[in-house]
């Protein structure tokens, strides 16, 4: 697969990603609000809400399927749903919401023997990669290189409030 680029006037040749993070969500009445250190979620929404994050697709890559990895607080990359052109990502469309559930668990240990506490409350962080679905990563390793449109989002931090706080 050849790096696709933008087709713009100031186009340098860089190969760009085929989605990249916006920012993390939460999910209200009113619609989707920033999710930041200053404004915590809440024991009950960790239970029972998901987080949602915005990609930004790029349109050179209008074809491609994407595979999506969620890195939770400096854990091993945990595999989200592939999201698959015209059935999860509608054709032609430029901003796409997805979500995440925190890992249901008040303590466990990730790939790499970490003891971990992923709703205790407290800072947390969330980094996502995004890149390219190739036919043959079915099962296998997946491939988050700039080659094959990969990108990693910069690190988000937000925070989990205790019962008493909020």
């Amino acid at each position: 697969m050849e790096p696709k680029t933008e087709t713009t006037p100031s186009d340098d040749g860089i190969p760009r990603p085929v989605a990249r993070v916006t920012g993390l969500y939460r999910g209200t009445f009113a619609g989707l609000v920033p999710l930041t250190e200053s404004t915590p979620l809440t024991q009950d929404q960790v239970r029972r809400y998901p987080v949602f994050y915005e990609l930004d697709l790029n349109h050179a890559y209008a074809n491609e399927n994407l595979i999506i990895d969620l890195i939770y607080d400096n854990l091993s990359p945990i595999r989200l749903q592939d999201l698959y052109r015209g059935t999860d990502l509608p054709r032609g469309v430029r901003f796409w919401p997805d979500w995440f559930n925190i890992p249901p668990y008040d303590e466990m240990h990730d790939i790499d023997g970490r003891r971990v506490y992923p709703r205790a409350p407290g800072l947390h962080t969330v980094q996502i990669r995004a890149a390219c679905r190739k036919l043959a990563q079915i099962g296998r390793s997946r491939d988050f290189s700039l080659e094959n449109g990969g990108s990693t989002s910069p690190v988000f931090t937000f925070r989990i409030a205790e019962e008493t706080n909020v």
